[in-house]
């Protein structure tokens, strides 16, 4: 074993297969190998290197662990020969939960032969409702990163559990005591399991700490609910019970925890149905544009200290208790304008008394959550738009935490130290100095996905197995519990976090699924094997939510808060990425190459400012600018974003990584080298043009539609007043054309704008079914994306306070599509039933067709960007869509792999299809439900009724491409006292 940890020391991803491959031609290789995989010594004891290579390949792309509902077998070997009964052609699925930047999220796993190729939302799940988002779509290619780590490493050595168990038994003898100098860093808590280890931990050494840091962290909340109750409670919100939203920099469609249940439920109520129609009002103030704030009604860019100052006269206003200074002399800063709306907005709030939301996101003070929750209170909105209940599990200040725990390290009294899939070298504040400190503890254990910047200064790296190969539970935004289960065995050689933790407790070996099953007997309900199946299948554990709090406050005077601010400085502002989030899934190809919604950047971030910041230095998008912060500096390219508050700065997190893998490292430029403990989202800057100029990969100079009037919106008085004022009046023109014979299906789209939030999640989930290849910056710059639906961003109105809307844009599937007239070898074809489809292997490239798209939905690959090699990417791909080679055209056929599997099941049974049985991947994705789609030639089906309404359109109609994709336009309701803003 010796001989080839030494040939392999250091050696990750590919580079570890191609030396493996090397070891094979030496002659005591072989030997070794079979003691290191005793799986295959037992399945063939005269294993030759050819078959060897075919196992390890199989293992791979077929390591697959069969119905995971129930126990998982004790030998788990690669399906060399398919198991009876099983067809390949059917996927099966697996109920399972994966947390996901800061959400936790119910999925169901669909397995093709025992590999999960895509996820889906669990209907049953509340957090997700059978929706999920774009990080959880791209969970399935973090499962097959080749990056991943695949073996224990000591000081960068390939090592074996067994050492480490030796180690980890030395630990517990050296700390049996009393604990002392030993302490364990994890991320927050959402795992009962997790919770029950740690109060195990505490128990056996009483003088160990447990700290819990999170970089996107909700202490600011924390210390609000505390300020008012007396302890820190956790907050369920009702946004589908909301009539009246007022957003406080709060981006519950985007970031916050529950936003897929969020954008649902602010979906059900954007409706506009009644009569008269009605619909939510949504109000935000924030300083910079969020998902949240393109789709309110009402958006007011504010400065950090002009949001709570408003804050502060709207509470007064609608009678919140204060020890501040009467209304009149706090609304006495606010100029014409604000006091305008302010006016308007307590009125609103007023009007809707117990049917109204107020809500304060992460970067705001704990005086302004606190507001919000005693204004929540005085609108009677407590127990119907909001509630409040205790967290089972521990919860502390993040940021306190690791402080404490810093300071332990700097002064010595820390002799060990276990990171738990955490990278605090790479996200912690700069001023703690962890990586320094670091260096000071003797011993050291890190346990992660990656060897990321912490694992490479750490004594031992211990492999995580992802969470779809590994047992556990997490409790979702409003308490429940539900259960995490593999779906594969894991492809490498590693434990889950639950294993490890057990090992730190003492235990030579550890079993996931009991240590789970242990934590639930006695409680849940689930002592009884068929009670754990059920939950297994389900996905949740019922009725494991724990009961609203009961509201007992008491007049308090409001905490003095110090608010970052300087004479001629401007705000600071940081926040996470919407794709890679704090960093954690900067290896991920999907999440770099997806257009974030507001900037529509790849591959990169870049320091946000607004038009008339800009216009002040002169400065462009993709300037080069040093950004100075409490005697720190870092340069960053900038980019201009319309509605951005006067004089504010926003950095967003998780770029500039020094060891994600060969996709994310050397990305971007990295905020954290800014960030302090004092001050974790607020603070203050300067900046200075540094006369540089990058260029960066952006989607919004290209694919543009430049005629007609491609987004159609409105208002909700204007719809009141001529619904159908969004249509044409001329309607669609006469045709030289004869109408093409019907089949017996036409299937077509329905997008309704009014419901969708822009969120991009359809285009990663298309990614996901289709087998579509990122590309990578450079060819993003030059225009060739691949994706085959985007997300349009449009800006209507003032740079300073702009109307954003949001266009999905996938194949029209055009009745008399421009693009067949001009194939010249038939390529691009119309089907029977309403479809345009290509035939690939037709195609010969000269792209006439994406000339003469009107809309700019079809994508050539100019060169052979599907990985065609790597064996996690074969064993990741979808294997009812082919994998294209390059020259050929590509673009969206509605999910027609789904629409024949239909056509199969509907044939046996000798039926129609029904309606709603085909589900194309971006409408099954989609939080807001914006996606009908169905057959169109049945005036019973859904899809049929969206088409009927006086709201629908289709795109660029006068040029009399008939589309089977059309749109319901948007609708805003602003508030009659306002309606001159919009």
């Amino acid at each position: 074993m010796e001989f080839l940890r030494a040939k392999l020391a250091g050696k990750q991803g590919t580079q570890f297969w191609r030396a493996l491959e090397e070891l094979l031609e030496q002659p005591q290789a072989l030997q070794c190998l079979r003691e290191a995989v005793p799986q295959a010594a037992r399945l063939d004891p005269v294993l030759d290197r050819r078959s060897f290579l075919g196992l390890l390949g199989a293992s791979l792309a077929f390591g697959g662990l069969a119905a995971c509902s129930g126990p998982p077998p004790e030998q788990i070997v690669p399906w060399i020969r398919r198991p009876e009964g099983l067809s390949p052609s059917q996927p099966r699925f697996y109920a399972t939960t994966l947390r996901v930047g800061d959400d936790v999220i119910g999925v169901l796993a669909a397995t093709h032969e025992g590999r999960p190729t895509k996820l889906d939302g669990n209907p049953a799940h509340p957090a997700s409702l059978g929706s999920t988002d774009a990080m959880t779509q791209a969970a399935i290619l973090e499962l097959w990163d080749p990056d991943r780590s695949q073996a224990p490493l000591r000081h960068d050595a390939i090592a074996s559990w067994d050492e480490f168990l030796g180690q980890a038994a030395a630990t517990a003898r050296q700390f049996a005591q009393d604990g002392r100098g030993l302490r364990v860093l994890s991320g927050r808590i959402d795992s009962p399991t997790l919770a029950a280890q740690r109060q195990e931990f505490l128990q056996r050494y009483p003088g160990a700490r447990w700290h819990q840091y999170e970089p996107v962290d909700d202490d600011a909340a924390q210390q609000g609910t505390a300020f008012v109750f007396g302890k820190p409670l956790c907050t369920r919100h009702r946004f589908d019970q909301a009539q009246v939203i007022v957003s406080l920099e709060a981006d519950f469609l985007a970031t916050m925890p529950g936003h897929v249940r969020a954008a649902r439920d602010f979906a059900v109520k954007r409706s506009p149905t009644g009569v008269p129609p009605t619909m939510n009002r949504l109000y935000v103030m924030e300083q910079t544009l969020s998902l949240t704030g393109a789709n309110a009604d009402h958006r007011w860019p504010m400065r950090a200290a002009q949001i709570a100052a408003f804050v502060e006269a709207l509470a007064a206003q609608i009678g919140v208790p204060s020890t501040r200074p009467p209304a009149a002399d706090i609304a006495g800063g606010l100029d014409s304008a604000q006091l305008r709306r302010l006016k308007a907005l307590a009125q609103d709030l007023q009007d809707h008394r117990g049917t109204s939301l107020v809500l304060a996101g992460a970067a705001q003070p704990p005086t302004v959550h606190a507001l919000a929750i005693l204004m929540n209170e005085a609108l009677t909105n407590v127990g119907r738009t909001v509630e409040y209940f205790e967290s089972p599990e521990p919860r502390e200040s993040s940021t306190d935490s690791l402080r404490t725990l810093a300071e332990s390290m700097g002064s010595g009294m820390v002799d060990t130290l276990w990171i738990l899939d955490a990278n605090p070298v790479y996200t912690a504040p700069v001023d703690l100095l962890f990586e320094e400190r670091l260096a000071k503890v003797r011993n050291t254990v890190h346990v992660g996905l990656f060897r990321d910047e912490t694992a490479a200064r750490c004594t031992w790296h211990l492999p995580r197995a992802h969470s779809l190969e590994s047992w556990s539970d997490l409790r979702t935004y409003d308490g429940s519990v539900s259960l995490v289960q593999p779906v594969i065995a894991p492809l490498y050689d590693v434990r889950s976090l639950h294993e490890i933790v057990a090992f730190l407790l003492g235990s030579s070996r550890a079993d996931g699924r009991e240590i789970v099953r242990s934590t639930w007997r006695g409680q849940g309900g689930l002592d009884e094997e068929a009670a754990w199946q059920g939950a297994l299948r389900e996905g949740v554990i019922r009725n494991s939510a724990p009961a609203a709090f009961e509201i007992h406050t008491e007049p308090r005077a409001l905490p003095t808060e110090q608010r970052p601010g300087a004479q001629g400085s401007l705000d600071l502002l940081f926040q996470p990425d919407p794709t890679v989030w704090d960093g954690r899934y900067a290896n991920n190809g999907w999440l770099q190459e997806l257009p974030k919604p507001v900037t529509q950047l790849t591959w990169t971030n870049a320091a946000w400012v607004g038009p008339a910041l800009a216009a002040r230095f002169q400065l462009h998008d993709g300037d080069i600018i040093t950004v100075r912060s409490q005697g720190r500096s870092l340069e960053a390219p900038i980019w201009i974003v319309p509605g951005q508050a006067a004089d504010t700065l926003v950095l967003p997190l998780g770029y500039g990584r020094r060891a994600a893998g060969h996709v994310g490292e050397r990305l971007g430029f990295d905020a954290y080298g800014l960030r302090t403990s004092a001050s974790p989202w607020q603070a203050v800057c300067s900046i200075a043009a540094t006369g540089r100029h990058v260029e960066l990969a952006t989607t919004q100079a290209h694919h543009v539609i430049q005629t007609g009037e491609p987004l159609r919106a409105g208002t909700l008085l204007q719809f009141r007043q001529n619904p159908a004022f969004m249509q044409a009046a001329e309607g669609a023109p006469a045709s030289l054309y004869p109408e093409r014979a019907g089949g017996e299906y036409r299937w077509g789209m329905s997008i309704d704008l009014n419901s969708c939030i822009g969120c991009s999640a359809c285009t990663l989930a298309c990614q996901a079914e289709n087998n579509i290849p990122v590309v990578g910056a450079r060819e993003v710059q030059r225009g060739r994306e691949l994706h085959w639906i985007r997300v349009d961003r449009y800006f209507r109105g003032s740079p300073e306070m702009p109307t954003v809307h949001h266009q999905p844009v996938p194949c029209m599937h055009c009745g008399h599509a421009p693009c067949e007239l001009v194939c010249p070898v038939g390529a691009t074809v119309h089907d029977s039933e309403g479809l345009n489809v290509q035939v690939y292997n037709r195609c010969i490239g000269t792209r006439f067709c994406s000339n003469n798209c009107p809309y700019k939905v079809r994508r050539f690959n100019f060169l052979q960007y599907a990985d065609t090699s790597s064996p996690t990417a074969k064993a990741q791909r979808n294997p009812d869509v082919s994998v294209r080679s390059r020259g050929v055209m590509e673009k969206c056929t509605y999910c027609i792999q789904r629409i024949e599997e239909a056509h199969i099941v509907a044939d046996r049974q000798m039926r129609r299809i029904a309606d709603g049985e085909v589900v194309t991947a971006c409408q099954a994705v989609c939080p807001a439900k914006a996606i009908t789609f169905g057959d169109t030639a049945d005036p019973a089906t859904a899809v049929s009724r969206q088409k009927a309404s006086p709201r629908n359109y289709r795109m660029l109609e006068e040029l009399n491409t008939r589309p089977q994709t059309s749109y319901l336009g948007s609708l805003r309701n602003p508030h009659p006292a306002l309606q001159d803003e919009t």
